[in-house]
């Protein structure tokens, strides 16, 4: 197959010549991708009112501490996801039957562990002068970051099996219900701790319904099997220490500041975090869909992985340079005219924050191809770097930009700190891939979009005159550009949708491992 294109062009309907494994694959990971992009857009769309909604009813000194908390649960509760979705997008792709091995007894280990990370939590929070209502919100918040960790487990098994209807619904409902309960909590004055318990009981509707779904379409039975357990956490670790490291570094923004600044500039941050966080809409499609489909690939040839993953980057890119230029063109109309000229001040720190959703995704994909070639350990230790990074950066940028630039410097400086090292962060993993995954194709395509993105914030300040009408113009511009170009691929698109139209009424078929169970299960 080309290296021209994702998919290969569809055969003609006259040919009785059974679709190629990667075809089926393509389209079936295809078709999964646009299910679940549906039902993200369906809470995005849900996430989107609360996010503006939430800041309004607090001001920017509750939302700062609600901020602190819920981040700092985020934290310290990523200790019991002990790498599970990574491997499970990895090993249960190609093994349906493996997920009863480990299930039961990675449950119980998560379990317990939970409960020590909470009293261990709550205890230093103490020791640190932390007021009791900031103590009882961390309490609520833990247990829902628990159920998060085993939701998001209990999800992967269903994405990694191609089972995506009824779960995208459940995620909608969940979603749906956790908005209504906020609104509620918020009208009746329940204040930062209802909204706690609003997000509580939704992940625990969630929580059931997954389990449900994963007992009928999966067939997992809750046994305790000690070897295959302590196996699968073994073959897991380089994966858990990535994780930790990566959400550790993530939230240590929010952790430095809320020790170094007040509520207030957290707040000021938290809203343009919060806001800047709707672009990653695309992140749960990287792990839902192109972990299993790379698993599927690698089984068949390296080179078929490689081929895959370099164009998934450039379809990846395609999204995220749009959403990034625009977000940083229009931050300062979008937080005031989403929350309020009280929130101006964070409206600098989201500009600065726009290039980030760019670099992570890369860091995205090339992580996900990472832990597929089994470099599982190079990867972790980028995270480890990055990790390192951001708290000296943070420690050091937080406070001069504070005093630097008075209110919501604070968030500069954070800012700031978050693109330099989500650029080493994606920079060395794209380093340890080299060349097989950045060939020609795809650096041209880097190199176009990077120069159009400069012309057209050139053209933005340019047009200063005429207002929020000139981020029209920005966005046909740009439009322009990328089709004149040629730094979007309108063939290969043209490609994957004639293969989604000729292997709709086939059936999928998914390719076997053939290679046997992990060592030591």
């Amino acid at each position: 197959m080309s290296d021209g294109a994702l998919l290969p062009t569809a055969p003609p309907a006259t040919t009785t010549k059974a679709p190629s494994p990667i075809a089926t694959d393509v389209v079936r990971s295809t078709r999964n991708a646009v299910t679940l992009g549906l039902s993200l857009l369906g809470t995005w769309a849900v996430a989107l009112g609360v996010r503006i909604f939430l800041p309004r009813q607090l001001g920017p000194a509750q939302f700062g501490a609600f901020q602190f908390a819920d981040s700092f649960t985020t934290t310290v509760f990523v200790l019991i996801s002990l790498g599970l979705e990574t491997y499970v997008g990895k090993e249960v792709a190609v093994r349906r039957d493996h997920a009863n091995d480990f299930f039961g007894g990675t449950l119980l280990v998560r379990l317990a562990l939970g409960a020590v990370v909470m009293v261990v939590a709550v205890l230093a929070l103490i020791a640190s002068g932390k007021p009791e209502r900031i103590i009882h919100l961390v309490i609520i918040l833990g247990v829902a970051q628990i159920l998060v960790n085993l939701n998001a487990t209990s999800a992967a098994l269903l994405h990694a099996a191609g089972i995506v209807g009824a779960l995208s619904v459940l995620n909608v409902l969940a979603k749906l219900a956790w908005g209504v309960g906020i609104v509620i909590a918020l009208v009746a004055h329940w204040g930062i701790l209802g909204v706690a318990w609003a997000m509580l009981l939704a992940e625990s509707f969630r929580s059931a319904g997954l389990i449900v779904l994963a007992k009928r379409h999966v067939g997992l039975r809750l046994t305790l099997n000690l070897p295959a357990t302590w196996a699968v956490l073994r073959a897991s670790l380089p994966f858990y220490v990535g994780i930790l490291t990566q959400v550790i570094y993530l939230k240590l923004d929010l952790t430095v500041m809320s020790f170094l600044t007040t509520d207030v500039e957290v707040g000021w941050y938290a809203t343009a975090t919060t806001l800047a966080a709707m672009s990653f809409l695309l992140s749960p499609l990287i792990g839902w869909v192109l972990a299993p489909m790379l698993s599927r690939a690698a089984v068949r040839s390296e080179d078929e992985l490689f081929m895959v993953a370099r164009r998934a980057m450039e379809v990846v890119l395609s999204i995220a340079f749009p959403m990034s230029l625009m977000l940083g063109l229009s931050a300062h109309i979008l937080i005031v005219g989403l929350f309020g000229t009280a929130y101006a001040p964070a409206a600098p720190g989201l500009a600065l924050l726009a290039p980030t959703f760019l670099l992570t995704y890369i860091g995205m994909v090339a992580g996900t191809l990472m832990n597929r070639l089994e470099r599982g350990w190079q990867n972790t230790a980028v995270g480890v770097g990055s990790m390192v990074l951001s708290l000296l950066l943070n420690l050091w940028l937080v406070p001069r930009a504070l005093a630097m630039y008075g209110p919501g410097g604070a968030g500069r400086g954070a800012a700031v700190a978050l693109v330099i090292t989500e650029t080493f962060a994606s920079g060395g993993l794209l380093i340890f891939l080299g060349r097989r995954v950045l060939d020609h194709r795809l650096l041209t395509v880097l190199g176009k979009t990077l120069v159009i993105c400069v012309i057209v914030s050139g053209v933005h300040y340019l047009l200063a005159p005429i207002g929020i009408w000139r981020l029209g113009v920005d966005i046909v511009l740009y439009a322009i550009l990328v089709v004149a170009s040629g730094a979007v691929n309108a063939q290969a698109t043209v490609q994957t949708v004639r293969a989604m139209i000729a292997e709709r009424r086939r059936p999928a078929d998914v390719p076997s491992a053939g290679d046997g169970p992990l060592p030591g299960v």
